[in-house]
């Protein structure tokens, strides 16, 4: 029961503040090229598969906050959050972690761009390539700082 409780609190914990660093930076995190802050702690869930759920959850709350808020943004999004960083976990599992990351910004990436295609009809590869890189700047940046704080020991048990 305990462990159950524990990850409970760390997934919320995770989700939250994946949601706070996005709206404080909300200027431009709901831009097209989507430099979300919050981003910077997606690569956690190359560490424990458990945190794909804080990356949906964290989403869901962040996009509830959007001025384009719809069905992709809330239905679609925190679900490609949940299939991308479940993955991104397995690829960095059998490979390294910062290929996780790297996969789980191009899977983000991708579904961006669907969505604002479908949604507000942007042009598809272009999009992707804008968001793409702030996604890898983001995420290869989160997997470094998570990386120094596993080695000084101060990192969440699995």
């Amino acid at each position: 029961m305990y462990k159950r409780m524990s990850d409970v609190v760390q997934i919320s914990l995770v989700a939250c503040l994946y949601a706070v660093l996005t709206l404080v930076s909300s200027s431009f995190s709901y831009l097209p090229s989507q430099f979300r802050l919050g981003e910077i702690i997606k690569p956690i869930s190359t560490f424990h598969r458990k945190f794909a759920v804080s990356m949906m959850v964290g989403n869901f709350l962040a996009n509830l906050f959007s001025p384009y808020a719809g069905p992709m943004e809330l239905l679609f999004m925190p679900l490609s959050n949940l299939i991308g960083c479940t993955l991104g976990y397995y690829v960095g599992r059998y490979t390294r972690r910062i290929f996780g990351a790297v996969f789980i910004a191009l899977w983000i990436s991708a579904s961006v761009a669907v969505t604002l295609k479908v949604s507000a009809g942007f042009p598809l590869f272009h999009t992707f390539l804008s968001v793409s890189a702030a996604e890898i700047v983001l995420l290869v940046s989160g997997w470094a700082v998570m990386e120094q704080v596993l080695k000084r020991g101060g990192f969440v048990n699995g």
